[in-house]
């Protein structure tokens, strides 16, 4: 008894200076992500609501804004092309504000008054 209580000691405590040998933890984690799609998917979607929320909301009002300025050109500069170039700058603008909104700055900083940090 004692010499089986001393193995399995000696076992455990060697499996747990060699866990990382023994187990691929990022090919259960990833490969059960991969086989269970929608276990992925509620998991972004719960972790990242409120980031979700502010895309879609943003991308509403910074696009109307920016579709404002292109109207204003359009008014200005009548052009076939500046239709499609200015709704691609819109795009792009939109979606690239509201990822620096969300992801920067990390760390708080100071503006003025306010106190900014990315969601």
């Amino acid at each position: 008894l004692a010499l089986r209580h001393r193995f399995v000691a000696g076992l455990t405590r060697d499996m747990q200076a060699n866990v990382r040998q023994l187990v691929d933890f990022d090919e259960i984690v990833v490969g059960g992500m991969v086989r269970e799609k929608q276990l992925l998917i509620d998991l972004f979607q719960r972790c990242g609501k409120a980031e979700l929320a502010f895309l879609v909301n943003s991308g509403f009002s910074f696009g109307c804004a920016l579709g404002v300025v292109q109207m204003l050109i359009w008014l200005l500069y009548e052009r076939a092309w500046t239709l499609a170039v200015g709704g691609a700058v819109v795009g792009y603008l939109t979606n690239w504000l509201a990822l620096k909104l969300i992801f920067e700055p990390v760390e708080p900083t100071r503006f003025g008054p306010w106190v900014v940090q990315g969601l």
